[in-house]
């Protein structure tokens, strides 16, 4: 049971050790994790980071072996993002300190931990014993259910001996005989027990024969009023007050009333009484033989043997059901065949059971498999010998689709072969009615198979394509195409009518061939068109575009853009119609027609241009007839753009979706908007384009490529060239850091914006920046931000409040100047419209020199640079892209070599 249920049976203490076991694995994965990435760093690092790696991992390790005795609960209750700070002092033994690991570090660990606990919860709900919950106060119905399952799954009834003889799987055959066969009659006592039980309020008959324990009931009245309840005793008599004790054992439940009677009026005079069952007493009953559940049975004195087989679960497979025997001491055996009761309800040789019975069952007699196109496919019981007529009776007889030119019968011949015989019972022999082979006697063991018609359809023809009704006609001597094929209404509609075919089979093989026909010819009543049709002809109509047609094709502003088929003398006109007609945009002064001319030689192709306007008219220079291959293109109003509209958002009078004109510009909108409000701050406006976005991401796109490519090729030649395994383990790690870094820049989101410098509208109006707008276009103008932001490698980044005309060094200096990581030499400023000054452009060292954006001179260097609101100080961090540490190394390598190999050679 503990298999079937899924249970274990650990202690407390071995789940607390595996999940101390599973807290120690998820570090050593984070461990390992944050080592990879150390010696992928240390590589670039001074010796004396190094040995601050090697006290951090060592430091690792410690932790590590102080979390072995850590609780479930506290190792994964907690969110390691809360524990920072002076909370780590607070924690308790166990927790994970999480302070010294990275984002990445943190997010895999958090990874981890959520994984196992999934895995954990999964293991439990399919492990845990069906008594044991998976949480306090929730109870495990998994268990239980498998348990449940397992326990139907041993119920289920394995297939007899005889079932197994006769089930053998055999070939498929033309219409494939099943003999998955049951026995016939045993499934029935397979119903619970209650369901045939009889009970004890039912009336009772004049026939029932009273015995010991049987209660009644007896009411006087007249001159006489009373009520006496009698019950037979182990002696067989009853006991009336005033009458004595009266011997009523074997006595018939209808001759009691008048023996009563008698006796009573011994006593009384002038009164009427009435006998009533009270009590119906037991009997114990033996069933034995091949039994389900052989045994001995308490049960209704009312019980026959129907009864008790129903209590007994049934004769088993290996009993019979043709051959029950009643024992009954002092009499002589009665039988009892169940296939009377089964197939047609008989109870006649149903008995009632007395006290001590037994009913027999001895083991099952031959048998006879009855398979395929029979009504009640089963293994048969024979009572004695029968022929293959009685059989097939017993299966409810052959089905409409059994083919009786051809019955098998399979035996086993003196039990040495197997042979077949075949028996066509189709044929009348002598006696009216019957066949020779229906009178064969069958043996035990013979198995009757009845194939079932053929599935070859005869007298026929079919009918398919592009009709109303396809599928089969009746075929008759005589009958033609014209008959199937009377007129267009059984046709789709454009059918193909200059081409239909019929494939016929030829005997004796019945090979196929086609006879084309023309559609159009046949039902405009040509006669040589109305074919002859043989058995098993099959029509096909095609529609219009399939097979050999004719068409024309309308693209454009028609409202079906399609290929059409081309009828007879079809013009301009008539293709729009078929086409829906036109669009309210479509251009009415020219349209194309490209006529492609198809020869021997090749295709040649001709422009004709018509005016639409005079087509539709009907002028016949323009509505000209159409030819096979035609292409007519109908053209919209040049200059039309709809749905085009763009978005301002921000400090304007009235913000919203506008839609715009074609060459609408950016200082058109803003007169739309109602101008600037008095907190608009221009410098900051943010402008974007979906254009400049598809734009950006394929240049980006472009971008990664190209150093991914660059990347590979270099770091294919730096390990190919490195000294030794560590070096090239180094450039490996290098590799896939860089790897990640084109992962992160691919995933950077685009925003499609332009750099614009808005102005007051008159000085605006006609600048470089007053740009014709797109579709999708978005304005925003902002707030005074009334900040400076800066951040990077800066001892505080953070955004300070603006002061007018303050510097770049001064917002530096505000928060605590750059670090010793920072790479002063690539310092920038994002201004708030989006453009960038960077100290790489020249102004570094510089005293006086010319703003060309805001045409002004300026005095000093970058540094000196005036911010304005919303600008933004970028402060990098700097790359040591120097090995020093690694060449340095090899350097040394190669002069000592260098300096042995030089002893060596002077030695000599």
């Amino acid at each position: 049971m503990d298999l079937l249920s899924g249970g274990t049976h650990g202690s407390p203490r071995d789940g607390d050790r595996l999940r101390s076991c599973t807290a120690r694995r998820l570090y050593r994965r984070a461990a390992d994790a944050s080592f990879r990435e150390a010696r992928g760093v240390s590589w670039r690092m001074t010796a004396c980071g190094a040995i601050v790696m090697a006290l951090a991992l060592l430091g690792g390790r410690a932790w590590a072996q102080s979390t072995t005795s850590t609780s479930p609960s506290s190792s994964t209750s907690r969110d390691p993002r809360t524990t920072t700070g002076n909370q780590s002092s607070r924690q308790p033994p166990g927790a994970i300190d999480t302070t010294n690991l990275s984002p990445e570090q943190l997010r895999q660990l958090q990874d981890a931990i959520r994984r196992q606990k999934q895995r954990t919860t999964t293991k439990r709900a399919t492990r845990a014993e069906p008594n044991e919950p998976n949480e306090p106060n929730e109870p495990n119905d998994v268990g239980r259910l498998r348990a449940k399952k397992g326990k139907e799954k041993e119920k289920e009834e394995k297939p007899s001996r005889i079932e197994l003889l006769l089930s053998k799987p055999t070939l498929a055959e033309v219409n494939e005989v099943s003999r998955d066969l049951k026995q016939f009659g045993y499934e029935v006592f397979k119903k619970p027990i209650t369901t045939f039980a009889p009970v004890t309020n039912v009336p009772v008959g004049p026939d029932y024969v009273v015995g010991p324990g049987d209660g009644f009931s007896l009411t006087l009245w007249g001159r006489v009023d009373a009520q006496y309840p009698l019950v037979v005793d182990r002696d067989g008599q009853v006991i009336l007050p005033e009458v004595g004790a009266l011997k009523v054992w074997g006595m018939k439940f209808g001759d009691l009333d008048g023996f009563l009677q008698h006796e009573l009026s011994r006593k009384y005079t002038d009164f009427k009484m009435s006998v009533s069952m009270d009590r119906l007493r037991t009997i114990r009953v033996f069933v034995v033989g091949e039994a389900s559940a052989p045994g001995t049975y308490t049960i209704s004195s009312l019980s026959t043997i129907i009864n008790a087989l129903f209590a007994a679960g049934g004769p088993s497979k290996n009993g019979s059901l043709r051959k029950i025997r009643l024992l009954r001491n002092g009499s002589a055996p009665a039988e009892m065949d169940l296939y009377s009761f089964l197939q047609g309800g008989d109870k006649a040789r149903d008995a009632r059971l007395q006290d001590g019975d037994t009913i027999f069952i001895p083991l099952i007699g031959p048998v006879v498999g009855v398979a395929g196109n029979v009504k009640r496919p089963a293994i048969y019981e024979m009572a004695g010998p029968m022929t293959l007529r009685q059989v097939l009776d017993l299966a409810g007889g052959v089905t409409f689709s059994g083919w009786l030119q051809r019955v098998q019968v399979e035996r086993v011949s003196n039990h040495t072969r197997r042979i077949a015989v075949d028996f066509d019972i189709s044929r009348e022999g002598p006696p009216a009615g019957s066949s020779p082979g229906q009178d064969t006697v069958l043996q035990d063991g013979d198995m009757v198979k009845v194939f079932g018609v053929t599935t070859w359809d005869e007298k026929i023809v079919s009918l398919e394509g592009h009709v109303y009704r396809p599928g089969k006609y009746e075929w008759k001597p005589g009958m033609r195409l014209k008959d199937v094929l009377t007129c267009y209404e059984v046709l789709l509609p454009q059918p193909n009518t200059e081409y239909g075919e019929i494939v016929r089979l030829h005997p004796p093989d019945l090979h196929p061939t086609t006879i084309p026909f023309h559609l159009g010819r046949l039902l405009a009543g040509e006669a040589a068109q109305n074919i002859e049709l043989a058995q098993y002809d099959t029509i096909r109509v095609y529609k219009w575009d399939e097979r050999i047609s004719e068409k024309v094709t309308i693209s454009g502003m028609v409202f079906d853009p399609c290929d059409y088929r081309l009828i007879p003398d079809m013009k301009v006109r008539d293709l729009i119609d078929t086409a829906g007609g036109l669009q309210k945009n479509a251009y009415l002064r020219t349209a194309e027609i490209t006529r492609r001319h198809i020869n021997q030689d090749g295709m040649t192709t001709e422009k004709i241009e018509i005016n639409l306007e005079k087509a539709l008219a009907g002028d016949p220079d323009n509505n000209i007839p159409l030819r096979d291959y035609d292409y007519l293109v109908i053209r919209p109003i040049p200059d039309l753009q709809f749905d085009m509209t763009v978005e301002i958002e921000g400090e304007v009078r009235f913000p919203g979706m506008y839609p715009i004109q074609k060459r609408e510009t950016l200082s058109s909108l803003l007169e739309r908007a109602g101008g600037y409000n008095d907190q608009a701050y221009l410098p900051g406006v943010v402008f974007t384009r979906e254009s400049a976005k598809e734009l950006q991401r394929r240049r980006l796109d472009d971008l990664v490529q190209q150093i991914e490519e660059s990347m590979l090729s270099s770091a294919q030649q730096s390990i190919s060239g490195a000294l030794d395994a560590q070096a090239a383990q180094a450039e490996q790690a290098a590799l896939t850091t860089k790897k990640e870094l084109l992962a992160k820049l691919r995933a950077a989101e685009v925003t499609g914006r332009v750099v614009v410098h808005l102005t007051t509208l008159e000085e605006f109006k006609g600048s470089k920046y007053d740009i014709e707008l797109e579709n999708g276009d978005k304005l925003v103008i902002p707030k005074m931000p009334g900040v400076v932001y800066v951040i990077g490698e800066v001892f505080n980044p953070t955004s300070l409040l603006y002061e007018r005309g303050e510097t770049v060094n001064y917002y530096l200096n505000r928060v605590g100047g750059m670090t010793k990581d920072a790479d002063k030499k690539q310092v920038s400023v994002i201004k708030a419209d989006g453009s960038v000054i960077s100290m790489a452009q020249g102004r570094r060292g510089r005293l006086l020199y010319w703003d060309k954006e805001y045409h002004q001179w300026s005095m000093g260097g970058f540094m000196n640079y005036r911010m304005e609101a919303g600008d933004t100080i970028v402060v990098p961090r700097k790359i040591d892209k120097t090995q020093w540490l690694r060449n340095t190394k090899d350097i040394t390598q190669i002069l000592f070599q260098i300096a042995v190999s030089a002893g060596v050679v002077l030695a000599l």
